[in-house]
């Protein structure tokens, strides 16, 4: 095995130039040995990832012969970390972000002060606009089986984005493990195509008794929908985001999917109290805004939640 102090998993998908640019910010990084970076690559058109990665000295890339999700692919990002590296950290990074000179050392402050710390993340900005906060530190709200983010499509404010704290909801964007609590996760939930992923692994991070921690001091840069090419900075369950379809029923599957995992009888009932409101609300809003064909989406969803 090779001995890294640090392994990142990156995951590609038709976005190499995204993907360059990612992996310059993390050459950039000062203080610490490069670390040792894995490509997990959902089966892009182009399959040349290794090759215009050739400038960064420690890479190796998987081909998947199919579009596996975000979590699955990460998941093989983490295996072949495993077995062939022998590390202490690993990084789940978004391949659409840019991070920091500092970022990295930053990400690895909390673990030398509390033992318990599974994972770090740190505050995530948009790179269109490096002064609006895209995720600034998060709480569960297990009523709406949805993360509160702190300063959300906001300025960072003393108490919220700019603060360092204890949380309960990491970003998939940036998730720094120690090798002992990677272990213990193993990853994400396999179930999960793509959305809710981090969510479902937070709780149950906070279940096996490790703690989250946010560093307002490692600031990460995020091209919001850039694995989807998508040419609009309206993102998430929006009219106006040209996503929509995919993203309503993907999160809602899997929103319902997690809390019904974790939850007790109890809670659960109450969540799903808050959620069929929200979901039938929502359904009305996006027809009302012209959607008319979204009631098939909804319709779909609302299938496939009862089947699952």
């Amino acid at each position: 095995m090779i001995t890294f102090k640090i392994a990142i998993v990156l995951v590609n998908y038709n976005n190499n130039e995204d993907t360059i640019d990612c992996v310059r910010s993390i050459q950039e990084s000062e203080e610490i040995e490069l670390p040792f970076i894995i490509i997990a690559d959902n089966d892009s058109k182009v399959k040349t990832i290794e090759t215009d990665l050739s400038f960064y000295p420690h890479l190796h890339a998987i081909y998947n012969k199919e579009n596996i999700g975000f979590g699955r692919a990460n998941n093989l990002g983490i295996k072949w970390a495993q077995e062939h590296l022998d590390f202490e950290y690993l990084l789940l990074l978004n391949n659409d972000t840019i991070i920091e000179t500092n970022t990295i050392v930053e990400l690895l402050k909390p673990f030398a002060t509390d033992e318990t710390i599974g994972i770090t993340t740190g505050k995530t900005m948009y790179e269109g606009n490096r002064e609006i906060v895209w995720y600034g530190g998060g709480e569960i709200s297990y009523k709406r089986g949805w993360p509160r983010i702190c300063d959300l499509n906001s300025l960072a404010s003393k108490e919220g984005a700019n603060k360092s704290k204890y949380v309960s909801f990491v970003s998939g964007c940036t998730m720094m493990f120690t090798k002992d609590s990677i272990t213990a996760l193993k990853g994400f939930d396999v179930e999960f195509f793509m959305y809710c992923e981090d969510l479902e692994l937070c709780i149950r991070a906070l279940k096996s008794g490790f703690k989250l921690f946010y560093n307002a001091d490692a600031l990460v840069f995020h091209k919001v929908n850039a694995s989807m090419k998508i040419k609009t900075k309206v993102s998430g369950l929006n009219a106006a985001n040209p996503n929509l379809n995919f993203q309503f029923y993907h999160k809602k599957i899997n929103q319902y999917k997690t809390m019904k995992m974790h939850l007790s009888i109890v809670d659960f009932f109450v969540f799903n109290i808050h959620f069929w409101l929200k979901y039938t609300l929502q359904t009305v809003q996006f027809m009302l805004k012209g959607k008319f064909s979204f009631y098939k989406t909804s319709l779909k969803t609302f299938k496939s939640i009862l089947i699952n």
